[in-house]
């Protein structure tokens, strides 16, 4: 706190211009001005008087090939700080670039049942669960395996129906009459769930079933379990989902920034740290809404592997092979001023000459932002100290107006003060 407090007051030894109409500034909060004086409403520091300088110039630019705007080089007012001074804040520069960036996203996703493999199973007549083979959620069956045994008074009706049938076949003119009345009344009892084997076992009997098996029509796992014995089911009721036992899909968990550069079809490398091995997938499915408790979008990525490796409801890591960025300029993350919707830099134009520049900004990879406007390569921009110089250009009043247009060259002496 002193030390800030010793830096403040150097600050307030700058000599200022005066201004035809007053303007009050915040030495650390550049955005809080007012006419007349008072105290930050931030940090509480007393506003000291701001210098009022006019443009008289602006950003030139032009088009290229493509119709992209090329900024030319940009002029911003000046201050000096000596090197004694610059060593004191600590002041270090990185050097802007122009270059692509590859992003590099990993993300976090959890492993679900694939919902277009899972089957639904609803009886095809009502009446009465007497017996439950399955009674267990998350049992493995396989297909053929019976699921529960059902007394339907339908089904029994059914059966007693056919067996008359098959009696008076002979009955019914030709043999071409009598195999379409066969296949009527088979296609009828299929239609209430009926195997053709059980079918046969009627036939060959003569015996009417009161209670008849359910059998499971693909193997899976059992992912939901809604009846149980004694129960009065009826059609429109799924008694048992089945999952198939390598259907299965990981939901990423995207953050709202990548939302422009996460496509479907996208490559995505996954792994665990519970479990060796590494899978790979491509984005099948972009959901449009953002998830309301994590506040991202879901991608899914259908994996085929095997449930017991990779159990439902665990999480993996994901890299997502993102495309690589256009070319453009390159500046630490750290050397960005934000204020608002607003960003600037900081840039050391000489040893001991320094100048605030509006800048527009691109992607974030990793540690790098793009620059889209406001920078040229080779522009040295401070990464340490920044905000201190910042804070002295505002005493000053030279800090730019906006992203777009900014003073033209103005030279002051004499900024920060032992």
């Amino acid at each position: 706190m002193k030390a800030r407090i010793f830096w403040i007051l150097l600050i307030l030894a700058t000599p200022f211009v005066s201004a035809q109409e007053p303007v009050y500034v915040c030495p650390m909060h550049s955005e809080v001005t007012q006419h007349e004086p008072g105290q930050c409403p931030i940090c509480g520091m007393d506003l000291v008087l701001k210098s009022s300088r006019e443009n008289d110039g602006e950003h030139a630019s032009q088009h290229d090939e493509m119709g992209h705007v090329q900024h030319s080089p940009v002029t911003t007012p000046l201050f000096e700080v000596d090197e004694q001074q610059q060593r004191a804040l600590g002041v270090a520069t990185s050097t802007a670039t122009q270059r692509a960036l590859q992003p590099n996203l990993s993300v976090q996703g959890q492993v679900r049942w694939a919902e277009n493999e899972q089957l639904h199973i609803h009886p095809r007549a009502k009446g009465w669960i007497e017996q439950l083979y399955v009674d267990v959620e998350g049992a493995y069956v396989k297909k053929g395996e019976p699921l529960y045994q059902i007394y339907a008074p339908d089904l029994v009706v059914a059966q007693d129906d056919y067996l008359q049938l098959l009696n008076s076949l002979q009955q019914v003119g030709d043999e071409q009459k009598q195999a379409n009345f066969k296949q009527r009344g088979r296609t009828r009892l299929k239609l209430l769930g009926m195997t053709d084997e059980q079918i046969m076992r009627l036939e060959r009997t003569q015996e009417t079933r009161y209670t008849v098996d359910y059998f499971a029509p693909q193997a899976g796992y059992v992912t939901a379990l809604n009846i149980k014995e004694g129960m009065y089911i009826m059609p429109e009721q799924s008694v048992m989902t089945l999952s198939g036992e390598q259907a299965l899909w990981l939901m990423l968990d995207i953050p709202p920034r990548y939302a422009d550069q996460v496509k479907v079809g996208q490559m995505v490398h996954i792994s665990s740290h519970a479990v060796q091995g590494h899978w790979m997938g491509k984005i099948a499915y972009i959901y449009p809404d953002l998830d309301p408790v994590t506040q991202t979008l879901t991608a899914r990525v259908p994996l085929r592997a095997d449930s017991d490796t990779l159990a439902v409801g665990s999480w993996l890591n994901a890299h997502i092979e993102l495309p690589q960025l256009e070319a453009t300029i390159v500046i630490p993350v750290s050397s960005l001023i934000q204020v608002g919707e607003k960003n600037r830099v900081v840039v050391k134009t000489s040893a001991n000459e320094f100048s605030v520049r509006a800048v527009t900004t691109g992607a974030t990879v990793g540690d790098h932002i793009q620059i889209l406007s406001g920078l040229t390569a080779g522009d040295e921009v401070v990464t340490n100290g920044q905000f201190m110089l910042d804070s002295e250009a505002s005493l000053q009043g030279l800090l730019p107006e906006s992203s777009s247009t900014g003073p033209m060259m103005q030279h002051q002496h004499g900024g920060m003060h032992d």
